[in-house]
């Protein structure tokens, strides 16, 4: 024992204090190991858990990996741990079979999970399901190398919306699609800087930093799985529902986790806008859009919502489309100035300047098949073409077809703002956002869940959500199809789809009868 001597005497050293720790983080750290323990017991998310380990697995295959992992002299690790042959024929088909039957047992969990006949959707699913593929490469699509690449071009100095990847040439170059090389970042100033937080953390690591930017998207679903629920029981929906039909979605796992993308962000700060605006926080809810919008642009059209609440919360709003016309343009004033004022402070701290403006037409020049307007342009101009037409008169219908289409969204976007959103605010937001990315020039699957995700809080019928259902299993598939071509192996993808298909029809037969009872919730008071 220590001791010390005080006037002669000799005394015992006093105890040391031992560390002090808030009795409320113990009380979440318990709440939160038995909401662990109570999601594993539950034997879907086992599955959905062990699928995802199989797509993990499977995704060490050349429709992920960096093209020149297999190439010899081979990646080191792959060299190392001796699977070099899964570039090789045989090796592609194995991990294609990994990938397909891995996203059919995903998907078989998800239709298992369906809180019906008070079943309960695990809270803590999503967790376990992203775990698997947070290390994978990056699935289903090749955006977080280009995300590595524009985090590069901050951290050098450079202006990521004048110059493309191509000015940070190696190994942040060499993965991004080649059609993006020479584009400049159409992305909102505080995407880029989180991109250059990421990369600035691994900053000689091209493959590190992309598979990282997964990071800000997992913590986007944690704010989904918690404000979606609650935004869902506000609207007297079920959040049970809401939390299986929006966080536990597949599509979710496939892009937002596996493919690491910034909408998942931005989605997410949409959601939480609209639950504080619920709440009437009116002027919070529209700084949060503003650091949604900063992330990604379309994020402005939450602002609806925003307004719709306002509508709501007006207790002396006069009967008349003239009253309400001039309540809606009071409070988007409102709301729409602190929205700008605080987008404007984030570019400002940013340092990137307003170059995203002009780069906004950098994803149109793909020609996306999935988009309608741009789907029937090119009909035309094939028939045009067989037609003997010359180039001049070939070339018109893509342009002009999407110049029609975002007209007509821009029209649907105003009918919702005056007839939906006073009404049903979060399902006007959904739509609005819908109806951009349908009549847009341009769609990727991940696009439908900018509004998607939203109507898993509006109240839905029974055909309604199996449609939902539908919709996510056809890109599901269309997602697997399209990696499975890239490993040269498509008839798997064919396979899995038509196994896809049928567990739809069964899952069909078995809720066919089920009242839309479950869905619902007793609705909250409103504060």
């Amino acid at each position: 024992m220590l001791e010390h001597r005080v006037a002669g005497a000799t005394t015992a050293a006093p105890p040391r204090a031992g560390w002090v720790v808030d009795p409320r983080l113990v009380a979440f750290g318990e709440r939160l190991s038995a909401s662990l323990r109570r999601t594993w017991a539950d034997p879907m998310v086992r599955r959905g858990t062990l699928g995802t380990t199989f797509v993990a697995a499977g995704s060490v295959s050349p429709a992920f990996l960096p093209a020149d992992t297999f190439e010899l002299p081979a990646s080191p690790l792959i060299e190392r741990f001796g699977l070099v042959w899964l570039g090789s024929g045989a090796g592609r088909v194995l991990t294609t079979i990994l990938l397909a039957v891995g996203m059919a047992l995903l998907v078989d969990a998800w239709l298992r999970m369906r809180p019906v006949h008070g079943r309960k959707a695990p809270s803590m699913a999503w967790l376990f399901w992203s775990l698997p593929i947070m290390l994978a490469p990056p699935l289903f699509s090749r955006d977080a190398y280009s995300y590595a690449a524009q985090g590069q071009i901050v951290l050098r100095g450079m202006d990521p919306y004048a110059v493309g990847p191509f000015w940070v040439p190696g190994p942040f170059a060499d993965q991004v699609d080649p059609m993006w090389i020479d584009t400049p970042a159409p992305y909102g100033p505080l995407a880029l800087q989180v991109q250059h937080l990421v990369v600035s953390i691994f900053p000689e690591n091209a493959y590190v930093s992309a598979l990282a930017m997964r990071v800000p998207a997992l913590l986007a679903v944690g704010l989904l799985a918690y404000a979606l629920p609650r935004l869902a029981e506000r609207y007297g929906v079920s959040g049970r529902h809401a939390l299986w039909l929006g966080v536990l979605n597949p599509l979710v796992l496939m892009h937002f986790v596996g493919g690491g993308h910034g909408d998942a962000v931005m989605v997410a700060l949409v959601t939480f806008a609209l639950l504080l605006a619920s709440r009437g926080q009116f002027v919070v809810a529209a700084v949060t859009i503003a650091a949604a919008a900063a992330y990604k642009q379309t994020a402005v059209l939450a602002l609806i919502g925003v307004v719709g609440m306002a509508l709501q919360a007006q207790s002396d709003l006069e009967p008349g489309a003239p009253a309400r016309f001039k309540a809606m343009v009071r409070h988007g004033l409102v709301c729409g100035g602190i929205t700008a004022a605080t987008f404007t402070a984030i570019t400002a701290v940013s340092g990137l300047g307003w170059g995203w403006i002009p780069n906004l037409s950098v994803p149109v020049s793909l020609r996306s098949m999935l988009s309608p307007p741009t789907f029937i342009g090119s009909a035309v101009e094939w028939l045009l073409r067989l037609a003997g037409m010359p180039e001049s008169v070939t070339s018109a219908p893509v342009p002009i077809a999407q110049t029609i289409g975002l007209l007509l969204g821009l029209a649907g976007i105003a009918w919702i703002t005056w007839r939906v959103a006073p009404r049903n605010p979060v399902l006007a937001t959904a739509g609005a956002l819908l109806v951009l990315c349908a009549s847009g020039p341009v769609i990727h699957p991940w696009y439908l869940l900018w509004g998607g995700l939203l109507l898993a809080a509006v109240r839905l019928s029974a055909k309604h959500v199996r449609a939902v259902v539908f919709v996510t299993l056809f890109f599901v598939t269309y997602g697997v199809v399209d990696a499975t071509v890239s490993n040269g192996t498509w008839a798997l993808g064919v396979s899995a789809a038509l196994w896809m298909a049928a567990r739809l029809r069964a899952n069909r037969r078995r809720v066919h009868e089920q009242a839309d009872e479950p869905v619902l919730a007793a609705a909250l008071p409103r504060r």
